[in-house]
């Protein structure tokens, strides 16, 4: 018995020495943007935008031209889009970019968290802005939830958006064949993930995941981005992630999209964007080479370049 325990404890001591001196690792690595650059909230005109239930969204805007709508994925808020925003200002478009009921800055109302609830509320954005030949650009969770959208409101879509560009996502069973997701989303909903992103070198080892060349300011923002967010109450839709599949129904989709991917996204594996190629009518599938699942911040110009393509 006190052999087995001593072998436990060296076991312990080992797997703490890893977090420790691997985060480390990652922490001191240097990478392509600085914390300054990747932190900074995009400068642009901010509205909060009601629905029916009282939910209220936060938008910032900026820019004349061409509207592109920025849809962030689960734990974001805003500042996500900060370094593509930025990009598609300067180059002539209107772009306007909402936080997700529950999350950060905009309050959800009656009808709470759910993938129904917010899907309606891309319909809410587009309305509200008025906008005609749009491009609608959706990060992990937002792109769930613009398939969703365009699914259940196929005119609305039609009659206000040019194209899609769905970008790191999946339209459901997101578990499926990924042993990340099976861990990473039970901790989430047990309430455990506090804890990790309050420790820095669990948390830093957490959110390496989401990468595929992690280093210390994106990983660092991403913590920032996490930390704010109130998990108890986003429950429900990650539960949909895992228990909702829209893949039969992508032929509904009435406008094409680009199905953007990094070849290293373990969150959302590629399986995912051909799954959604093949499934809308007039999609493409583009790989970024070597990045992960933050495309937003890996690959910012290829993003940007791939909007464009779309107008």
């Amino acid at each position: 018995m006190k052999k087995v325990l001593i072998t436990l404890l060296v076991l312990v001591g080992i797997l703490v020495a890893y977090v420790l001196i691997a985060s480390k690792v990652i922490q001191n690595k240097k990478g392509e943007f600085t914390y300054a650059q990747l932190s900074k909230e995009p400068v642009g005109k901010e509205e909060y935008v009601n629905c029916a239930d009282g939910t209220k969204l936060r938008v910032l805007s900026a820019g004349q031209g061409k509207t592109v709508v920025l849809a962030h994925g689960f734990g974001g808020t805003i500042r996500d889009w900060n370094l593509v925003f930025d990009k598609l200002v300067l180059a002539g478009y209107h772009v306007i970019a909402f936080e997700q009921r529950g999350h950060n800055k905009s309050v959800e109302g009656t009808d709470g968290i759910g993938s129904k609830q917010m899907a309606a509320d891309y319909r809410v954005i587009l309305e509200h802005f008025d906008v005609k030949n749009a491009v609608l650009v959706g990060h992990s969770m937002g792109g769930f939830l613009a398939i969703r959208f365009m699914i259940e409101f196929p005119e609305v879509a039609k009659n206000r958006l040019k194209a899609a560009l769905i970008m790191s996502s999946f339209a459901g069973d997101i578990s499926k064949d990924n042993g990340q997701n099976k861990i990473q989303i039970p901790l989430i909903e047990k309430g455990y993930i506090n804890t990790i992103f309050n420790n820095k070198s669990l948390g830093t080892l957490f959110s390496s995941t989401l990468m595929g060349e992690p280093y210390g300011a994106i990983v660092a923002t991403s913590l920032d981005n996490f930390k704010v967010q109130n998990y108890s109450k986003l429950v429900p839709i990650l539960k949909a992630f895992v228990n909702e599949n829209y893949y039969q129904q992508l032929g509904q989709i009435p406008i094409p999209a680009t199905i953007l991917v990094g070849s290293a996204d373990k969150t959302a594996p590629s399986f995912h964007s051909v799954n959604l190629s093949k499934g809308i009518k007039g999609s493409s599938l583009v790989y970024v080479e070597g990045k992960g699942h933050l495309l937003n911040w890996e690959a910012p110009d290829k993003v940007v370049e791939e909007i464009v393509k779309l107008f």
